[in-house]
């Protein structure tokens, strides 16, 4: 482990935050927020002083470093990341919640959206402005983190199968693996912004007010919910539902197309598996919501929300109440792109798995025959697949035992079913602790569910091996 290269990389996003959070705390100045402002200040202070000494007191390293040691910058970020993020919480939550306070900035950072802190009381919630712009800066945040480690540290390290992480955007430098990284910072950056702009102009010519305009078209384009309370609003018509749902259609695709439409290969885009994935199991989903007493429009808009894993309601809210949970959860496990802010288990590796089973099936006849497995034009030997089928059943695992845990907290069967689901795949409108008995375990098991989920679940695997941390 290349030690001086991984805290020397932390410091400096840890920079990278403090200015996210000057930004917070102007807002809170603007609104005379003065508890905001304070507590935006003392987080300030502390990432400051800490990332200038560990600049300052460290010198370069001297050794290359690797994938390796870009997984432990990732893995300390969201850590580190998730207990600043949640300074500027701590006058607005119940007193000695802590574990309330870092559920809420891990929400937010994961893309998750769910809200455990309600300033005011529960039936007058009354959000400062600042803390709503800070939930708004930490799904950007969390959205960057998440696409620029897709990109890049889990192509290099190969995490979850056959190179679905895989970009133009990234090859493992020669050089140090951090000299690598700005190209796919850039490319991320310039992507969510660009999507967030134009979402947030869309809305706003439809009229809707600025700050709501504005929460949406974040909420859209990191697939989370910036606003406290969105997913009980329904839309203000017809063309704010367009909006959102081409927005959310962009957003699960990810990068991977978006690259091909950038490049001028624009058959090639709608032709990716992953575009046909998402195609199918819309249509599926759609067909099901109309079993259940739905229009297809509305089985299509259910479908996209929760499969972009936002939960954005793009019709009547009181919908989703009235859905079987098998179709709200299934959409939200299944997941978007491979290389998109929306968690789940991924529609390449569900392309996947369904082009072996046909396979497999096709050699039923044929027992001798000789089947070649493609990937977006590539040719993959049969450890691919069980790569996939290895995270498969890890990320299954992961879902039985966040299942087991949410019902020693008391949760009903459903209740427990869609919390699990909802924290895993990062999905907070699916999150339903009403009836929560130890509502301070479901708030470390929660924290703990997201940050799982964010990290695609067998990332996180190394932070508890001792031999990881000693190399």
């Amino acid at each position: 482990m290349n030690y001086t290269a991984v805290v020397r990389m932390i410091s400096v996003l840890g920079l990278i935050m403090a200015g996210a959070l000057v930004i917070g705390g102007g807002v809170a100045l603007i609104y005379e927020e003065w508890l905001q402002l304070g507590a935006f200040s003392v987080a300030f202070f502390i990432v400051v002083v800490l990332s200038t000494s560990v600049l300052l007191l460290t010198s370069k390293p001297s050794r290359k470093a690797n994938p390796k040691d870009g997984l432990a910058v990732l893995l300390l970020w969201w850590v580190l990341a998730s207990i600043i993020g949640a300074i500027p919480f701590m006058f607005d939550a119940p007193y000695g919640a802590v574990t309330s306070v870092l559920h809420e900035s891990v929400s937010s950072l994961t893309t998750t959206g769910h809200v455990v802190i309600i300033p005011g009381t529960p039936e007058a919630p009354n959000w400062p402005v600042s803390l709503v712009v800070w939930r708004g800066i930490l799904h950007v945040l969390g959205a960057m983190a998440s696409l620029v480690a897709a990109a890049s540290i889990f192509a290099a390290l190969n995490l979850g199968g056959p190179g679905i992480h895989r970009t133009v955007l990234f090859t493992i430098p020669e050089g140090s693996f951090f000299n690598a990284l700005p190209r796919v910072v850039v490319a991320a950056a310039l992507a969510l912004g660009l999507m967030i702009l134009v979402i947030f102009a869309l809305l706003m010519a439809t009229g809707l007010p600025f700050g709501f305009a504005l929460g949406d078209a974040v909420s859209a384009a990191t697939t989370g919910l910036v606003i406290p309370g969105r997913e009980a609003i329904g839309p203000a018509g017809w063309l704010h539902t367009a909006i959102l749902g081409l927005g959310l259609i962009a957003s699960t695709i990810g990068l991977a197309v978006a690259l091909e439409v950038w490049a001028g290969r624009w058959r090639g885009g709608f032709r990716d598996p992953e575009v046909s994935a998402l195609l199918l199991t819309l249509l599926a989903i759609g067909a099901a919501a109309m079993v259940a007493g739905h229009t297809a429009w509305q089985g299509f808009g259910l479908g996209l929300s929760y499969i972009s894993t936002s939960g954005i309601p793009l019709f009547d809210p009181s919908l989703a109440a009235r859905t079987p949970v098998t179709l709200l959860v299934i959409p939200a496990v299944i997941g978007g792109s491979a290389l998109s802010t929306a968690g789940g288990f991924k529609l390449a590796r569900l392309a996947l798995l369904l082009g072996r089973a046909g396979e497999e099936f096709a050699r039923l006849g044929f027992r001798d025959s000789v089947v070649v497995m493609r990937y977006r034009g590539r040719i993959l030997p049969d450890a691919a697949i069980v790569g996939v089928w290895v995270y498969l059943v890890a990320y299954i695992s992961a879902l039985g035992g966040l299942m087991l845990m949410t019902g020693l907290c008391h949760l009903s069967f459903d209740a427990s079913v869609k919390t699990s689901v909802g924290w895993l795949s990062n999905t907070g409108s699916l999150v339903d602790l009403t009836d929560v008995y130890r509502p301070r375990l479901a708030d470390i098991v929660g924290i703990f569910a997201m940050l799982l989920g964010r990290l695609e679940v067998i990332a996180l695997i190394p932070a508890f091996s001792w031999g990881f941390w000693r190399a």
